[in-house]
């Protein structure tokens, strides 16, 4: 229950200027269609094109014995895969009001805490016409390419040999 003193004091101070502006409310009616329209796009964008896909990864995981998790909060889905000394996250969210977001993070632990070393990737996509399926897809595919890439440590490259000489191996 509001404080009836506090209930006064507040009206006392809105009432003056609680008139709007057609004008202003005609843009606010058009913001608020815009955005069920977004959110229409991103609706079937999921449940059309990323949960079928995500279903199946997380199938072909689950049957690997790959450690893995999925979960959800708000309005962003996360599919999280462990591996022995790197894990990598991908991130599926509407960041904006017109734009799907598809945010990659690849980690590799280091020797000590702290020395961890981090790989964005982000890409977005316009929520202002509806998403062809095959961009899931796609972008599932890189972050598991991504992950299987970084899995071998880079080779040395051999030092640069000074004219004139050959290199030890010939």
């Amino acid at each position: 229950m509001l404080d009836k003193s506090f209930t006064k004091w507040w009206l006392s101070r809105v009432l003056p200027h609680a008139d709007v502006a057609p004008e202003k409310l005609a843009a606010e009616r058009e913001a608020v269609n815009k955005m069920q329209e977004y959110n229409r796009n991103y609706t079937v964008f999921l449940k059309e094109a990323v949960f079928p896909i995500v279903e199946m990864l997380v199938k072909l995981m689950a049957a690997n014995h790959v450690v893995h998790r999925v979960s959800t909060w708000g309005n962003q889905l996360s599919v999280r895969v462990h591996l022995q000394w790197r894990w990598g996250e991908l991130v599926i969210t509407q960041s904006h009001e017109d734009a799907v977001t598809f945010e990659h993070h690849i980690v590799t632990e280091g020797e000590r805490r702290g020395d961890d070393q981090t790989e964005d990737h982000t890409h977005q996509y316009d929520l202002r016409d509806p998403l062809p399926g095959a961009i899931a897809g796609q972008e599932l595919h890189f972050f598991m390419s991504r992950i299987a890439l970084d899995l071998t440590e880079p080779i040395e490259p051999e030092g640069e040999i000074p004219p004139g000489e050959k290199s030890p191996k010939s």
